[in-house]
């Protein structure tokens, strides 16, 4: 079988999007990964335009922890994608076998952080950071692949994405992402901070049963320490990863360079606190007083008209921002149908869960049935029922060129 010039070899993984195969490319004898488009999703312009805008971004980055991307095309009526085929394993075997030093943990984080780093400078924020797509290599050198929902911060590309649709992978989404909040490099950095949590001390930061109650862990809990439940982690590494996962942007790291900097400078300095800094001269520490001292009386000035003018109002419309909830209740015939949401598995038919307002990607399936997939909007309080009837493939026969 072939996509253009590219000759099908065999089949390396599939997603919600599409089907990922190793294929050889004739023209200059090299292996490839060939990314191609689910032809069901060919018949939806927003899948078509996403998938597109996932080569044109790509495309544009040439850094080498980031996947390489040689060409796109269309062929037996959906798009592929031609990119570097690569050797190593992804992050999430690597996290299972628990084999990786502190300093080999670093080194990896660090390297992702850097590539964000170059990506987030050119405009581009990847939007499902996770281990499954950060492969390794037998050298260490790690390759960011997957920019699928990547967000391009471009004007005239924001019609792509509507407001409240919510991507990426739950347990590693940020805050702002969950509840479906504008997104920038920031958030690419939460969860890398996650990935950090998860490699240093074996557990994810959050959990939960289903969908909703792992949304209300990232929006509302505060994790275990890091240090608590990795004794032998150092207290100024710990402080750093509950710095990169702050569910508040601005106290985050704000660029990938300054959380690899920040990463190397406590693995090689052996700081007690992430705090802690290099010794200032007295001039530094005399401007550092004179600042402190400053900020301290305007503090008391505006402290005072903040709580007795501003304060009432801001608490008032805190808690008319309070993420409301739908109740979901999906039920198919025949029972028993795997439920996928936005790409996450949930459970199986009959299942009943409760999901934070927005837009969502519902697909069933089941095996020697036809996928049933549609986008489900959720905007009102109360249960939503879902009732699928699952069509046997055997049922229906298309005739050769109808499909």
């Amino acid at each position: 079988m072939q996509y253009g010039r590219y000759q099908i070899l065999e089949e390396l993984g599939r997603g919600s999007m599409g089907v990922v195969y190793k294929a050889h490319d004739p023209q200059i004898d090299r292996l490839v990964a060939l990314k191609v488009l689910r032809p069901d999703r060919v018949t939806s312009e927003d899948f078509v335009q996403r998938f597109l805008k996932e080569a044109r971004a790509i495309g544009r980055l040439s850094h080498p922890n980031i996947v390489t991307v040689f060409d796109v095309g269309r062929d037996h009526g959906t798009i592929y994608i031609a990119m570097e085929f690569l050797r190593g394993k992804p992050l999430n075997e690597i996290i299972r076998e628990r084999q990786s030093s502190l300093e080999e943990i670093t080194d990896i984080v660090s390297q992702v952080a850097q590539a964000l780093n170059y990506a987030h400078a050119n405009g581009i924020v990847h939007r499902d950071i996770k281990p499954s797509n950060i492969i390794v290599s037998t050298d260490r050198q790690i390759k960011i692949t997957d920019f699928g929902i990547a967000h391009i911060e471009d004007p005239s590309a924001a019609y792509q994405t509507q407001a409240g649709e919510i991507l990426g992978t739950p347990v590693y989404m940020s805050p702002e992402q969950v509840i479906g909040q504008a997104v920038d490099g920031r958030s690419d950095l939460y969860s890398l901070g996650v990935i950090l949590y998860e490699m240093s001390t074996y557990r994810r930061p959050f959990k939960g049963e289903n969908l909703a109650a792992i949304f209300r862990a990232i929006t509302h809990d505060t994790p275990i320490i890091p240090v608590k439940a990795e004794p032998t982690l150092p207290k100024a590494y710990s402080e750093l990863i509950m710095k990169s996962i702050n569910k508040k942007p601005h106290e985050r790291f704000q660029t990938g360079k300054e959380m690899a900097e920040a990463l190397q400078f406590v693995l090689k300095e052996k700081v007690s606190s992430f705090s802690e800094k290099p010794f200032a001269s007295k001039k530094s520490r005399f401007k550092s007083l004179l600042i402190i001292i400053i900020f301290f009386v305007l503090s008391l000035a505006g402290g005072y008209f903040y709580y007795s003018f501003y304060y009432p109002k801001i608490s008032e419309k805190a808690e008319q921002k309070k993420v409301p909830y739908a109740f979901l209740k999906v039920e198919s015939e025949p029972i028993g149908a795997s439920i996928f949401l936005d790409g996450s598995f949930q459970g199986k038919t009959p299942l009943k869960f409760d999901l934070p307002f927005g837009k969502y990607e519902v697909r069933l399936s089941l095996n020697n049935y036809y996928e049933w997939e549609a986008q489900l909007q959720l905007d009102r309080e109360g249960e939503t029922p879902l009732f699928v009837r699952l069509i046997p493939i055997d049922e229906i026969n298309l005739k050769p060129g109808e499909e």
